[in-house]
């Protein structure tokens, strides 16, 4: 047989092997042996007698590598045609296998111990075109210098004259199974992919062409948490310049080396004679079709099932879909599936990848090399401007660019219609120019209006103010002569909103307020008192409780009579204004006026910091020796209050028993205590306790009431405490007797 044949033969046994299907795999013979019977029969015979001794091979290894013990002398077990050992490695299992050379996990022994990928060309491979195939591949790998291309650390033979070389074993996946099992987003792929693109981008300065790139032969494991991509098999690179490296090894017979699933058109055709950087940029666009959309370009197993003729005209004249037609293309189910990959949904993953990465992906894809990315790096360039949310160059033409080609080929046409159209644009400039001048009277027509309503707004609210002060001193003149009934109608007329900010103006509300208390009047007396909080908060911003507790009147009044409206106003007023307080007397008298009606979550929020600082000062006093007198007892009742309000009912009885734990001078403040404590248990289901203290809150508040006046008889400086008494009553009795 001539040395020729002999090649082709060998070359078709080679790429028969990496069919793992059996079907497939006789479809390919059928294809290429169609006119050479003979060749395929001498191919059937190598095929069988390889998987048989290949099967043995790798038990020999393996079996080897377990329980075989080094002879006293150190040297290795070998097996004519077989071998466990190869100088410094020793052969674990087999790995894989491509192109002409088998791959073998090995163990380093010495000068240090570690485990490397270990290629040798397979027994029955070693003519003199496979060995030179295989030591351009060595060279390849020897002249790379990048973190994300796996390293060569050792060349040499085997005792039978075959060459190997050892590299870096790489722990990874393919870089699809990674992504889609580590869920990665496609902004995370992206930055992936830029990571192989620098490293192919590195082979190409070196001279070097992968010509393979696929996805298992890009490899990916962690490191210290993030990916690192690892490119393997540079079997069929071409060297650029082709000095060093042999263009015509990596085709024999027509018939391209490689993998036809992601191999370039022009490397297709010319058997990788015809191929530059463009091609690698070629195969890097199919990996990334697949890493986006889930799917490749082109089936493999179609392309093998259909033999080279059909597999060549599909990939020159098919168009490739975009991967965002894929997307929108696949099923609910598969689309969910897909995207839960890419940690996305279906729509969000369908709209990252249309438009711009469509453009780009496409652009790799080209079937005429010269509308590619000129380097690998321009494509890396791109994509990383896609991540920015910058505008990619892979882009089709503007708009503008093809009116601009549109207007070259009809010149005179455009010309006549350009003035047709100045004419129509002239008059319809004219006509907006007189609109706009109207337009622009008008509004300065409503501007002057508004500005005119806007000063009469102010002056009748500024003649509102004036009036009220003049109306308020008038009122004081009255007091000055007890003629209370007029300065009280004088005070009627004026709104709660325009009570004048003077300490005049709040001592007048404060003795009309309490004349009308005094005569059981209390609609009228909650109402004049509402005016004082509002009047004494804006003109004294001082932090003392005497301004506070004019506060409380207007509270207990407008709660007495049921008046929500206005004690839910003098509640924003002592919020508003003594929120911020620092004085632990000012903030209980806030707690008492703000917590005899129960509030809305945005309320409680806002009282929350009073109650928390009152808390924080009474326990630093129980640090410092708690003081058992009434101001003590008055602010832990406030804390009770608070607790009641927060409907915890634990901690309304905790600060209402230290409570009563105080001075019991105040006989109100027991009262208030007692009422709280009473609508605890009974909230615990402790129904005895609970009428048993509500029984004696009531007597004392039912001897001291006057049922016709409504007023309290005893010490007036304590109405508000007896009134904020009767108004927890009411509430008691309603829940407890309900």
């Amino acid at each position: 047989m001539p040395d020729a044949d002999l090649e082709i033969e060998l070359l078709l046994f080679d790429a028969a092997l990496q069919i793992a299907d059996e079907p497939t795999r006789r479809a390919f013979l059928d294809q290429t042996c169609a006119a050479h019977p003979e060749m395929r029969e001498r191919l059937d015979e190598l095929l069988d007698a390889h998987l048989v001794s290949d099967a043995y091979l790798s038990s020999l290894i393996k079996a080897c590598a377990v329980t075989a013990e080094p002879s006293p002398q150190g040297s290795p077990v070998d097996v004519p045609g077989v071998f466990n050992q190869l100088g410094a490695y020793r052969l674990l299992e087999r790995i894989g296998e491509g192109g002409c050379g088998v791959v073998y996990l090995a163990e380093q022994e010495s000068p240090v111990r570690r485990r490397v990928a270990l290629k040798v060309i397979r027994p029955g491979m070693d003519s003199e075109r496979v060995i030179a195939r295989f030591e351009m591949e060595r060279q390849a790998l020897a002249m790379m210098d990048h973190p994300h291309i796996a390293h060569v650390l050792d060349v040499g033979t085997t005792p039978y004259g075959r060459p190997y070389f050892a590299m870096e074993w790489v722990r990874g996946q393919k870089i699809t199974d990674f992504c889609n099992e580590q869920k990665i987003d496609i902004r995370q792929r992206l930055e992936l992919f830029i990571e192989v693109c620098q490293a192919i981008q590195h082979a190409h300065q070196k001279g070097v062409i992968h010509r393979d790139i696929k996805p298992s032969n890009v490899l990916v494991s962690m490191q210290d948490g993030k990916p690192q991509p690892k490119i393997i098999d540079f079997g069929i690179a071409k060297a650029t310049d082709g000095s060093e490296l042999a263009p015509d090894l990596t085709e024999v017979g027509g018939l391209p080396m490689g993998t036809l699933a992601s191999m370039s058109p022009e490397q297709a055709v010319s058997g990788g004679s015809n191929v530059d950087t463009r091609g690698d940029v070629y195969s890097l666009g199919i990996l990334l079709y697949e890493l986006v959309c889930g799917q490749p370009a082109f089936d493999p197993a179609e392309l093998s099932a259909l033999g080279y003729p059909a597999a060549l005209e599909i990939l020159q004249h098919r168009k490739i879909p975009s991967p965002s037609a894929v997307i929108a293309g696949l099923t609910s189910a598969d689309a969910e599936a897909s995207a839960a990959c890419r940690n996305s949904s279906p729509a969000k993953w369908l709209s990252s990848v249309k438009g711009d990465l469509d453009q780009v992906i496409m652009k790799c894809l080209e079937k005429d090399r010269s509308r590619r990315y000129e380097t690998v790096n321009g494509l890396a360039l791109d994509l990383a401007r896609f991540l920015a949310s910058e505008p990619v160059q892979a882009r089709p033409p503007s708009a503008l660019y093809r009116f601009c080609k549109f207007v070259d080929r009809n010149r005179v046409a455009c010309v006549s219609g350009l003035l047709i159209t100045l004419t129509v644009l002239a008059g319809f400039a004219v006509s907006t120019w007189l609109f706009l001048r109207e337009n622009q009277a008008r509004r300065e027509q409503n501007r002057l209006r508004h500005e005119a309503v806007a000063a009469r707004s102010v002056e009748t609210q500024l003649r509102a103010h004036a009036e009220a002060r003049e109306a308020c001193a008038q009122a004081a003149v009255k007091l000055f002569y007890n003629q209370f009934e007029q300065a009280d109608q004088l005070l009627a007329a004026i709104p709660t909103q325009l009570a004048p900010s003077s300490l005049e103006a709040a001592d007048v509300y404060r003795k009309v307020g309490n004349w009308h208390r005094l005569a059981g009047r209390m609609q009228q007396a909650a109402e004049r008192f509402t005016s004082l909080a509002s009047s004494i908060t804006a003109v004294d911003r001082s932090d003392i409780y005497q301004i506070s507790g004019d506060v409380l009147p207007a509270a207990v009044a407008t709660c007495e009579v049921g008046d929500s409206t206005r004690y839910e106003q003098v509640r924003q007023i002592a919020l508003d204004r003594f929120g911020p307080t620092q004085n632990p007397i000012v903030a209980e008298q806030i707690l008492k006026a703000c917590l005899l009606r129960p509030a809305d979550p945005p309320t409680m929020e806002k009282i929350a910091p009073l109650a928390a600082f009152l808390e924080r000062s009474v326990e630093h006093q129980s640090k410092n020796g708690f003081r058992a007198d009434d101001v003590s007892g008055w602010q832990c009742y406030s804390l009770a209050l608070w607790h009641h309000r927060r409907n915890d009912p634990a901690g309304t009885l905790r600060w209402g028993t230290l409570s009563l734990k105080c001075s019991t001078d105040a006989e109100s403040r027991v009262v208030c205590v007692r009422l709280l404590l009473a609508m605890a248990h009974h909230q615990l289901g402790e129904s005895e306790p609970a009428r048993r203290l509500l029984a004696d809150a009531e007597k004392p508040i039912s001897s001291l009431m006057n049922s016709s006046s409504g007023t309290f008889s005893g010490t007036p400086d304590l109405w508000e405490d007896w009134v904020s008494a009767h108004v927890l009553l009411k509430e008691a009795l309603q829940k407890i007797n309900e």
